[in-house]
């Protein structure tokens, strides 16, 4: 456990929760216990992705199942879940409000596993629409933003009104936070191989894109290289798909509709009361369509 949790990370959850905890005059100390089960959940999510992909790297360095085997990684993982409990069930919270914030976590942990399971059986399509695309990545990746914001603003005393708009606020940015992942894997670094999304095969909104636009004989191709085993998948063919997906536009559609999404995003906190933890949240929406790594 102590190895997952040094790698790092950005905290980037865990920063939504405290930021939308201020939003409602609330100190930011108070959502910290809450955070900190984000964080919980966020480890879980990383080591099992990692086993369901076959990547052997995370954060520049081996991943859990590598390390350690795929056996011992499924049960750090698992570990991760009684964790993020006892970090609600024991923080100075009201007990009403420990239920509600078990109720959210569960509710949005249900939506990212329909998404994982979403985004799995995509790779096994060559029909996939950009409809498909979005609704994997709002409960995949939005779902857990809303767990983190939604928390934070019912720990901060928002009314209701203002949860939903944190909620839509955190699926529209979710979205936009996975499709920037998708590009950095093509453009950045992530601290693993590039081109890990092709070699696994995933329906990225480039992919749709470009199978759209591109030649019958070019989506072929496109489709014969994401539907091969990672094993059998070369550097020539990652580059000739990136080559694609530049020749179609394709990331440069990805890169515009992750922009559209947060500017989407942030129109839904704009009438919050004034703060500085109003923009800071907006400045963190903004991080997430324009990360570089």
């Amino acid at each position: 456990m102590a190895y997952q949790v040094a790698t790092g990370g950005k905290r980037i959850r865990a920063a939504l929760c405290v930021v939308s905890c201020e939003l409602f005059g609330t100190p930011y100390v108070e959502s910290l216990s809450f955070a900190a089960a984000i964080e919980h959940i966020h480890n879980l999510t990383l080591v099992h992705d990692d086993i369901a992909d076959g990547d052997a790297r995370r954060r520049a360095r081996p991943s859990m199942w590598k390390q350690y085997g795929i056996a011992h990684a499924i049960n750090i993982g698992d570990v991760f879940v009684p964790l993020a409990t006892e970090a609600i069930l024991d923080a100075e919270y009201p007990d009403s409000l420990k239920l509600r914030l078990l109720a959210l976590s569960a509710e949005q942990a249900l939506d990212m596993v329909e998404g994982q399971n979403l985004d799995l059986n995509l790779r096994q399509s060559d029909a996939v629409g950009y409809e498909h695309y979005f609704e994997c990545a709002s409960k995949k990746t939005g779902a857990f933003l809303a767990m983190a914001t939604v928390g934070g603003g019912l720990i901060g005393g928002a009314p209701e009104a203002d949860l939903k708009r944190l909620r839509e606020f955190a699926c529209l940015g979710g979205v936009s936070f996975q499709i920037r992942d998708d590009l950095l894997d093509m453009e950045g670094d992530k601290g693993r191989a590039p081109g890990s999304d092709i070699l696994e095969g995933k329906r990225t909104l480039m992919v749709i894109h470009a199978a759209r636009l591109a030649t019958v004989w070019e989506r072929r191709r496109l489709y014969a290289i994401l539907n091969r085993p990672r094993e059998s998948t070369s550097g020539a063919d990652v580059a000739w798909a990136w080559q694609l997906f530049r020749k179609t536009g394709a990331d440069e559609y990805a890169a515009r509709t992750a922009t559209d999404l947060v500017d989407r995003a942030c129109e839904q906190i704009l009438d919050l009361p004034e703060s500085v933890a109003k923009y800071r949240l907006l400045r963190l929406a903004r991080y997430l369509s324009g990360r570089r790594h």
